[in-house]
């Protein structure tokens, strides 16, 4: 048996959780620089949408992920040593002032980690293909203006310190958790073929907009 806790607050204050007290953390932020979340930011640090009005796309990027960065802090307090962080982020493109440029959020989201004296582990590419007809990115058939489609996103995986050493009775729990071969083959390929979630478990396009559903298979 098992006892599962639901307490619904703003991530960046997990005080409710003791200190290394958590062995795993599953979690996917909202995605700075997609426009869908610019609401959310702003409302935790208004000159992000300041930033955004004046057509400073990378001070925008940059404090919203200040805004992550409070979260992953409280990760860190409430993460055993030898814990592990993973974290599904998608990168953003956008065009601000007539520039089209991608905003690489996995990236800030590993730097952070690294300065925290994290180890950085091998990542999965979640590849969720796109069945729109108009695939294209940019002005699609001419060269300089045409980009790649972007259709995947990350699952980063991140490890507190050292590899975890087992003794006494953890040996033995960790035999019964042994994957078998077949889980071991398909589970850990850095490749993850699987179809996205509907965005339409709503019926007004205002709560649609802020749903954020991805696959019961990704965590």
């Amino acid at each position: 048996m098992t006892t599962h806790k639901f307490i619904s607050q703003n991530s960046n204050d997990l005080s409710s959780i003791e200190d290394k007290s958590v062995n795993l953390i599953i979690t996917s932020p909202p995605y700075p620089m997609i426009e869908m979340w610019d609401e959310v930011f702003s409302e935790q640090d208004p000159s992000i949408k300041e930033a955004l009005n004046i057509g400073d796309g990378n001070a925008a990027f940059s404090k919203m992920h200040d805004v992550l960065n409070s979260v992953w802090d409280e990760c860190d307090r409430v993460l055993k040593d030898n814990g592990f962080v993973c974290i599904n982020v998608g990168d953003a493109t956008r065009t601000i002032n007539d520039d089209f440029q991608l905003y690489s959020n996995h990236t800030r989201i590993i730097d952070f980690f690294i300065s925290k004296g994290y180890s950085v582990l091998p990542d999965v590419h979640w590849r969720k293909q796109s069945n729109s007809p108009n695939k294209f990115m940019g002005s699609g058939m001419y060269p300089a203006g045409a980009y790649v489609t972007y259709e995947h996103e990350y699952i980063l995986v991140f490890r507190k310190g050292g590899k975890r050493v087992f003794k006494g009775s953890e040996k033995t729990l960790r035999q019964k958790s042994a994957f078998f071969w077949e889980e071991r083959n398909i589970w850990f390929s850095d490749l993850w073929e699987i179809k996205g979630v509907s965005q339409s478990i709503t019926k007004t396009k205002a709560t649609r907009d802020r749903n954020a559903s991805f696959p019961f298979e990704i965590p």
